[in-house]
């Protein structure tokens, strides 16, 4: 699950793995499926499927093949006109020469409605859309499918259905036109979201190059593995979103702390428990190893990653020592590294790696009082030096 979201908003929803989307404030979930010319496609059942993060930012793109090319979805969170907690922007993109539909199915609701181009879901505003939906299904205790699937969906007014159990499945359909795009908003319960805001909303690239620049803060750094460069991209995203949560868990303040997001860790503080406190105020006694970080690259925890490589990479020990790249993994022999501002008890501690046929060459630059060593590179090496550089002994 990939969280997206607003920094500053309350708003937040998962994607799953086929592009579904829930939130916590909804208590419903939205999916999609998509009709060809040939059939229907649900993601669930396809093996076409591909789901990535553009830019490495918590924009989830989904894609899905269908005849001459593919149906794509995006979700992202994004500001809204006058709506300051954010939406949830859901996009779908015809890369194919031929059109197709949408359908746009609201699961596990107790009650929905339609006015207009506007989706009442629990009788709140909750999904916006361009214009009214051109078919439509809906059932209690079962899915839509059949009805949908079979070219049965209905046409006309929506009857308001209501149902205690949250077991209706309500379906919208859309015609999408070939190489055009579809937005539809989950407002998240706010009745701000007006149809003419869904134009203006701002489109998946360009969230994307606004995370580059709320992420160009803090703890920064270049590493030789690109798996693993862009998991730390999209884990500082992560943990940034998770912190808005009613109840973010200790480690999500533990790895804000860790990567230089002080004032939101301050913030997300109040909201932990008494125990996540203490886990949260429970420092490392030893620096990671790469096994345990490479471990944690395939859990998929966005936090835990970012501690365990905070740890491999400037771990802050007793009495003012600094530990620089505890270990050096596997493949990162001869390759550039750099660490900006990594947080410590005595301020932010920089380095660089360079080489010099098979000796590192190492840069830093460490506010006073502070002594380094670097044991994956030079385990006899250390300096009390500020900044400098040295070229160390064969690793």
């Amino acid at each position: 699950m990939t969280l997206i979201g607003t920094l500053g908003g309350r708003g937040r929803a998962r994607v799953d793995p086929h592009g579904g989307i829930a939130s916590d404030l909804l208590g419903w979930s939205i999916n999609w499926w998509i009709g060809g010319d040939d059939r229907w496609y649900v993601p669930e059942h396809e093996s076409t499927l591909r789901q990535t993060l553009v830019g490495d930012a918590p924009v989830v793109r989904t894609a899905m093949r269908v005849p001459g090319g593919d149906a794509v979805q995006y979700a992202y969170g994004a500001t809204a006109p006058g709506v300051p907690d954010g939406t949830i922007v859901v996009e779908f993109e015809n890369d194919s020469p031929a059109p197709f539909a949408v359908a746009l199915v609201a699961r596990e609701a107790r009650a929905v409605g339609l006015d207009g181009s506007v989706v009442h879901v629990d009788r709140r505003p909750a999904l916006v859309m361009p214009r009214a939906p051109s078919r439509w299904s809906v059932a209690k205790g079962h899915s839509t499918d059949v009805e949908v699937c079979s070219g049965a969906a209905r046409e006309g007014s929506f009857p308001p259905t209501t149902d205690r159990g949250g077991r209706i499945e309500a379906a919208f359909l859309f015609p999408v036109p070939h190489r055009a795009r579809l937005r539809v908003a989950l407002a998240l319960g706010d009745p701000a979201a007006q149809r003419e805001d869904l134009d203006r909303l701002p489109a998946p690239d360009a969230i994307a190059r606004g995370w580059a620049a709320q992420l160009d803060r803090g703890m920064r750094v270049e590493l030789p593995d690109e798996r693993l460069a862009a998991a730390v991209r999209a884990a500082r995203a992560h943990v940034l979103l998770a912190a808005g949560l009613g109840r973010p868990s200790g480690n999500v303040v533990s790895a804000l702390e860790d990567w230089g997001f002080d004032a939101q860790a301050a913030d997300a503080w109040p909201k932990l428990s008494g125990r996540d406190r203490r886990r949260a105020g429970a420092r490392p006694q030893r620096p990671a190893r790469w096994r345990e970080v490479a471990t944690l690259l395939d859990v998929g925890d966005p936090a835990l990653l970012l501690l365990g490589l905070r740890g491999l990479l400037a771990f802050d020990g007793a009495e003012g020592t600094v530990s620089l790249l505890a270990e050096l993994p596997p493949g990162w022999l001869g390759q550039g590294i750099e660490v900006h501002d990594a947080p410590t008890r005595r301020g932010p501690v920089s380095y660089a790696v360079r080489w010099h046929g098979e000796r590192p060459a190492l840069l830093w630059d460490a506010p006073p009082g502070v002594r380094l060593t670097a044991p994956g590179l030079d385990p006899d090496w250390s300096s009390d030096e500020p900044a400098g550089d040295a070229l160390l002994a064969t690793p």
